[in-house]
């Protein structure tokens, strides 16, 4: 109940700030403004391309863009192991080092955020069914004791 005695002083506040503020006042009208005071003249160069033609992707930027995750499903798993893409799916905050787990199985392992939606569920739970299923066939179930975790949606 006493968080009630402040809602007029915040409505009060609010209203105060969004009169204060000008609309239609923007950064090339304090630019201009300022200009007004002194005689300079600033030009504008737009054209970026001289700069932009000499960057190069570093070694880095190469190898993280097949950092995205891309889930698998029945049409595409068979490319995702051609271009060593395919991944299981784990939630959470904390992410191990799979490393040896990747280069023995040819499968990665991506740690996504906590939020879990329930697109996202199902999606995910395909995704380390089809990766489960193809492990189960070529290595048996060898690889569960190499992985040390379950990933999302699987049953032990």
């Amino acid at each position: 109940m006493n968080i009630l005695k402040f809602i007029p002083a915040f409505a009060a506040l609010f209203l105060f700030s969004c009169s204060t503020k000008t609309r239609y006042n923007t950064s090339q009208d304090n630019l201009t403004s300022s200009l007004d005071q002194t005689d300079q003249k600033i030009n504008v160069k737009t054209n970026y391309s001289k700069g932009l033609n000499k960057m190069k992707p570093s070694k880095q930027s190469e190898t993280n863009k097949y950092d995205f995750l891309t889930y698998a499903n029945e049409e595409n798993f068979k490319l995702l192991l051609e271009e060593n893409k395919a991944s299981f799916v784990v939630f959470g905050m904390v992410s191990n080092d799979y490393s040896d787990f990747e280069k023995k199985y040819g499968v990665k392992v991506k740690t996504e955020n906590c939020v879990i939606s329930p697109g996202i569920s199902k999606t995910a739970t395909l995704n380390n069914q089809i990766v489960s299923n193809y492990l189960n066939e070529k290595f048996n179930n060898d690889w569960k004791n190499d992985l040390e975790i379950l990933p999302f949606g699987l049953q032990k």
